[in-house]
């Protein structure tokens, strides 16, 4: 008697989140594998994060919470941590044993440690996806045994010797591509500056975007800005731009962030590689501010590739300080120099890798056999 899970749908199981730059390429290539499998399921498994149920629940995707503490929680509570980790492993490999998926792609972060360990022991194909220049901790060490997708070159040579590595580029959400594929061009009429301080906010940019506009009052005489400051920093933010008179929209995120891309013509935006791919893709200049704490610093070498191809400029945190930075006198000539936006445009429009999801999918299923 023939065995009838064999007929169940593929199962795809996503590991790992917390932020958007880890979750949007994730749902990209669900959204891909999807489209060439109408029947396959679809699971994310989180950490938890607002964010994560923010941006999964608009598309229908399971999602189930596996808690892990971060490597920052390994110095300060080892044996917490070390537990925490080893119940959740064996959790992913009952999982594993009881729905028998077709493959685990890991997200990045300590979020996608437990599954992508669980998948090598149980002989599960596992692909992971890599979004910085600078692998994180956990795929450098998850590298050793699973084949990893990576969205800049130079990564490769971060991760151990055996590692098997695809050079891909980023994969974006459908809207985005289509969006790239549209030949979109930068908006001038009204102009519009797009602020993003990554998916969960960030007091610095807030603060030094307010400061900025409050000094650049009159270069921003045509300009409306659209600001997503995270779940601090809202009201504040309403506050100044009304007061100084300038065309706004505030919000503590915005789950519509493809058809906010159409509408820029300029951004101000953490170097997180998701948010440099999406840019890139749609063609959008950018003033970037690395976000000054991030392991190994890989903010700011991924906010280098931009700057060196002339797509971007850099503020950088002095001593890798949250303090507000100065942007007026970099944001002042972007404001009011037509000519050099449009050439940053084309810039970055020459570093987008719009099939990246595709070919995720297509690596993935040649795992699969």
């Amino acid at each position: 008697m023939s065995d009838q899970t064999e007929t169940r749908p593929p199962l795809y199981v996503f590991a790992g989140g917390g932020t958007g730059g880890h979750l949007a390429p994730g749902i990209a290539v669900a959204e891909e594998l999807r489209r060439e499998q109408p029947d396959c399921r679809i699971r994310f498994v989180g950490s938890g994060r607002p964010v994560e149920q923010q941006m999964l629940e608009p598309t229908g995707f399971e999602y189930s919470i596996r808690e892990t503490l971060s490597l920052h929680a390994a110095k300060r509570r080892p044996m917490r941590f070390a537990r925490s980790h080893w119940q959740a492993f064996r959790a992913s490999c009952r999982d594993i044993d009881n729905d028998r998926p077709a493959a685990i792609i890991g997200l990045g972060g300590f979020a996608s440690v437990p599954l992508a360990v669980a998948a090598h022991k149980r002989n599960v194909p596992c692909l992971l996806l890599e979004q910085n220049t600078v692998p994180g901790r956990a795929n450098r060490w998850l590298s050793r045994w699973h084949s990893i997708c990576l969205t800049f070159e130079e990564s490769a040579k971060y991760l151990p010797a055996r590692a098997v590595s695809h050079l891909t580029g980023n994969p974006l959400r459908a809207e985005i591509r289509e969006l790239a594929a549209s030949n979109h061009q930068l908006p001038f009429s009204p102009r519009t500056l797009l602020v993003l301080g990554g998916s969960l906010g960030s007091r610095q940019v807030n603060d030094s975007i307010v400061n900025a506009v409050s000094e650049l009052q009159s270069e921003f005489s045509g300009w409306r800005i659209v600001h997503q400051t995270g779940s601090e920093g809202t009201e504040s933010a309403r506050e100044a731009y009304t007061k100084l008179g300038i065309a706004h929209e505030v919000a503590p995120f915005f789950n519509d962030v493809p058809a906010r891309l159409a509408a820029t013509t300029l951004a101000v935006a953490r170097a997180g590689a998701t948010t440099l791919t999406e840019l890139a893709a749609v063609g959008i200049p950018a003033l970037l501010i690395p976000y000054p704490t991030a392991a190994d610093d890989h903010q700011t070498k991924n906010a280098r590739f931009f700057a060196d191809a002339q797509a971007a400029e850099i503020v950088a945190s002095p001593n890798r300080s949250f303090a507000p930075v100065e942007l007026a006198a970099t944001l002042r000539p972007l404001l009011t120099d037509q000519q050099q936006l449009i050439s940053m445009s084309q810039a970055m429009k020459n570093l987008g890798k719009p099939n990246a999801a595709s070919e995720v999918a297509a690596i993935l299923q040649r795992l699969i056999g």
